[in-house]
């Protein structure tokens, strides 16, 4: 796959928290469109979601690259999650737009590498994992 999530869990106690569940749900649907011919291309963005633990947490803040993998033609990059995220109603849609901002930073990181990556098709890939708000019809 060309677009992979994961976390790093410092505690325990955030494995059960909103954004842990928003991580692993995306990541489930992430999965689920592997078949994808922009799954299948490489160069592949790998982002980990730095979640803060009461003693460990990321020492920066927003999104970064950690680096890039040139046998593997995959760039890592490192999201830490604020505090305000882990219990968030709008968890699913922070991990949707961090998504979209690794996808902006990575395609940016490979026009300068002059590596071809299809960033449109990449944001269209997280615009379809993004939940859908649901109407009532009365």
């Amino acid at each position: 796959m060309s677009l992979f999530i994961a976390s790093m869990t410092p505690d325990r106690a955030l494995e059960d928290s909103t954004i842990s569940q928003a991580i692993t749900k995306i990541a489930i649907a992430l999965a689920g469109y592997r078949q994808l011919p922009v799954q299948k291309r490489s160069p592949a963005l790998d982002i980990v979601f730095m979640l803060p633990g009461s003693q460990e947490r990321a020492a920066f803040a927003g999104l970064r690259i950690r680096g890039f993998d040139q046998t593997g033609q995959s760039l890592q990059l490192e999201a830490a999650v604020p505090d305000n995220m882990i219990g968030s109603a709008h968890a699913e849609r922070y991990v949707i737009a961090v998504m979209q901002d690794a996808i902006d930073a990575g395609a940016e990181f490979f026009r300068e590498q002059q590596i071809l990556f299809d960033a449109a098709e990449h944001l269209a890939l997280s615009e379809a994992l993004a939940e859908k708000p649901r109407y009532a019809i009365n």
